[in-house]
């Protein structure tokens, strides 16, 4: 057919305004649906065609194309919106017709396998120029590379005649912008794309970041816990001395050592001993849960930190932990045994002048307090042995 036969191949000025208020509208749309409603409104708007579909590829040389935006009447849209076709039946469909520029002009009643057609039923006029119900209009949607990207299809002009030669260039324009549109829209997802990924990635390295903290601080515990009576051990103690003397505040510094633990653990066995330690512990960070730190040092000895403690206060905090140590008996494989501790104590006012480092005041706090803690017991033990010589006749 003649492209065009008897009209003007002059694109008139009166063209212009619809065509820069289309492009306006094209360039402001949000997202690529919304963009490529536009252009088909924009080719209905500046071209005789009042039926326009668009057909896209949403990733790059997919096997699969989508109508995803159609205008025109009811049985139009319905009957191509949401259609899909395979890339190598659009390329078959495009290859046939005449070539209009970049356009192809399809006029016979053929058929593509795979390419949904929906051919309105009108009366033609009785012209040279008119245009049939089965007459087609298709331009390839071709990305720089080369990559068929889609496809804009025209159809049912006004007027019932083919359109002159000009409308061509303006499907041309739309036709450009469409690909633009679709090649941006993929950048976009693209990016998308690669931010969830760089999400997913942020959040697993975070993941494994707070579970390796996690796990370090377990560790970390686990190495300043006595895994015996979950008391800290004296590496905590030491730390936690330290740390207070440091910050020049007034300690009291309590070491204590149970009476008579030997005897249990050979008359009834470490098991019982080692119930015994438990107990004590337990009742130890109980009962003294506001001192800044209960540990055990070693064996059946325990130190405890008060913190703001000084002298004048002494006296009662030794009777808080005498009596945490001796409140009852602890009950185990049917004993019930008495226990006692000897205590020692030692007050470190927190003034700077003349301290020596936090180490080493440390270690001669825990020093005093365990010469202290054995005066004690050897007092106690003297005492006891004196009780004894009174009680023979």
């Amino acid at each position: 057919m003649d492209e065009g036969a008897g009209a003007d191949v002059r694109m008139p000025l009166s063209a212009l305004g619809p065509v820069q208020r289309a492009l306006m509208t094209v360039h402001t749309a949000i997202g690529l649906q919304a963009t490529l409603y536009a252009i088909a409104e924009g080719v209905t708007s500046s071209t005789p065609y009042q039926e326009v579909a668009v057909t896209v590829a949403r990733q790059a040389y997919a096997a699969e194309l989508d109508t995803i935006a159609v205008v025109g009447s009811d049985e139009v849209v319905s009957g191509l919106l949401n259609t899909s076709c395979g890339r190598k039946a659009l390329e078959e469909h495009l290859k046939g017709g005449e070539a209009w520029g970049s356009l192809r002009f399809r006029s016979g009643p053929e058929t593509t396998a795979g390419i949904t057609t929906v051919w309105p039923e009108f009366v033609p006029l009785d012209v040279p120029d008119a245009w049939l119900p089965h007459y087609e209009l298709n331009a390839p949607l071709y990305a720089p590379d080369g990559e068929l990207v889609g496809m804009l299809s025209m159809d049912q002009p006004l007027g019932g005649r083919i359109p002159a030669p000009w409308v061509n260039e303006i499907v041309e324009v739309f036709a450009e912008q469409a690909v633009i549109a679709i090649l941006n829209a993929r950048r976009h997802e693209e990016s998308l794309q690669a931010m969830e990924t760089l999400e997913r990635e942020k959040a697993a390295l975070h993941a494994a970041f707070t579970e390796q903290c996690a796990r370090e601080t377990h560790l970390r515990s686990e190495t300043r816990r006595d895994p015996l009576t979950g008391l800290a051990n004296r590496v905590q103690l030491r730390e936690r001395l330290e740390e207070l003397l440091a910050a020049h505040t007034p300690v009291a510094v309590v070491f204590c050592d149970l009476d008579h633990f030997k005897q249990i653990n050979d008359t009834y066995g470490h098991s019982v001993g080692d119930e015994v330690l438990r107990v004590t512990a337990r009742r130890l960070a109980e009962n003294l849960a506001d001192l800044a730190c209960v540990a055990r040092n070693s064996g059946d000895e325990f130190v405890m930190i008060a913190a703001g403690v000084g002298e004048p206060d002494a006296p009662k905090l030794m009777q808080r932990i005498d009596e945490a140590f001796s409140a009852e008996p602890v009950e185990t494989m049917g004993l019930r045994l008495e226990v006692s501790a000897s205590l020692g104590l030692v007050c470190d006012s927190g003034d700077p002048e003349g301290a020596a480092s936090p180490a080493g005041r440390a270690e001669e706090l825990l020093d005093q307090a365990d010469r202290e803690m054995y005066a004690h017991k050897r007092s106690r033990a003297s005492v006891d042995h004196l009780l004894t010589l009174a009680d023979i006749p």
